[in-house]
C-alpha cells in the first residue's frame, strides 16, 4: 500500500487558491474535521518455538472525526476518534496438531488525544503531532456468551459476544496543514500507531496516512 501517496495528495490540495493572509487567526478557536486513514498491513509472529504466521492483517482504508482547539497560533489540543476493518488470517494448531487457517474481518477502534504543534504562523504550516489513548481490536468470532435484551419489537433481541482486547496506544506523525478564508482547513499527515499489547510475540504497530477536511471556528 502507497500510504505516502495519500499525504502528497494532501499536499497538493494545499495549493488552492483562498488561503487567509499570515496573521493570527488559529488562536483561541474550535475546529473539527472528517479523516480518511489509510493503515499498512502487518504481520505477527507466533509464539516462540512455533513455526507458523500467528496473524497476518491486510492494508484498509477507514475514516474518522476529530475535535479540538487551538491555545494560540502554534499549540493545538484534539480528541481524535477513528475506525479501520482489515482483514486477517491467523493460522494455529488444533488439539492434533494440525495447522488450522481462518480468515475474517477485524474492527479498530482508536480514541486518542493528540497534541499538535504548528511550526509557523501562516496558513500553510508543517506540524508534528504525537496522541496517546486506548484502542479496541474486535476479531468478530463468537466467543460463545450468548446474550439477550427486550426489543420493542420483537420482545426479546438475541447476540453474542465476541473476542476483543482494549489496549493503550500511542502515535506520532508529521504533517502539512492549510487554512483557507472561509474557515475551512486542510490537514495531511504520514506516522505510525503503536499498540501495547502483544499478538503471538510482536507487539502491533501500523503505518498510518491522514487526510483531513476540517472547518474552524
Amino acid at each position: 500500500m502507497n500510504l505516502k501517496f495519500v499525504a502528497l495528495g494532501g499536499l497538493l490540495a494545499f495549493l488552492s487558491s483562498g488561503l487567509v493572509p499570515a496573521q493570527d487567526f488559529r488562536s483561541n478557536t474550535f475546529e473539527t474535521s472528517l479523516l480518511y486513514k489509510s493503515q499498512s498491513g502487518e504481520q505477527f509472529g507466533a509464539p516462540e518455538g512455533a513455526d507458523e504466521a500467528n496473524v497476518d492483517f491486510s492494508s484498509d482504508n477507514g475514516w474518522g472525526f476529530a475535535f479540538g482547539y487551538n491555545f494560540d497560533e502554534h499549540l493545538n489540543l484534539a480528541f481524535e476518534f477513528s475506525k479501520n476493518t482489515p482483514n486477517y488470517e491467523t493460522r494455529f494448531r488444533d488439539e492434533d496438531g494440525d495447522v488450522r487457517t481462518l480468515s475474517h474481518s477485524a474492527s479498530f477502534y482508536s480514541g486518542q488525544f493528540n497534541g499538535t504543534y504548528h511550526l509557523l504562523k501562516g496558513p500553510i504550516t508543517p506540524f508534528v503531532t504525537a496522541g496517546l489513548g486506548w484502542t479496541n481490536v474486535d476479531s468478530n468470532i463468537s466467543n460463545g456468551k450468548g446474550y439477550c435484551v427486550p426489543d420493542w419489537y420483537w420482545g426479546w433481541y438475541c447476540y453474542s459476544s465476541s473476542y476483543n482486547q482494549n489496549t493503550f496506544s500511542y502515535s506520532a506523525a508529521v504533517g502539512l496543514r492549510a487554512d483557507l478564508n472561509n474557515g475551512v482547513f486542510l490537514r495531511a499527515s504520514y506516522g505510525r500507531q503503536w499498540l501495547d499489547e502483544k499478538i503471538g510475540k510482536d507487539e502491533p504497530e501500523f503505518d498510518v496516512g491522514k487526510f483531513e477536511i476540517g472547518y474552524r471556528f
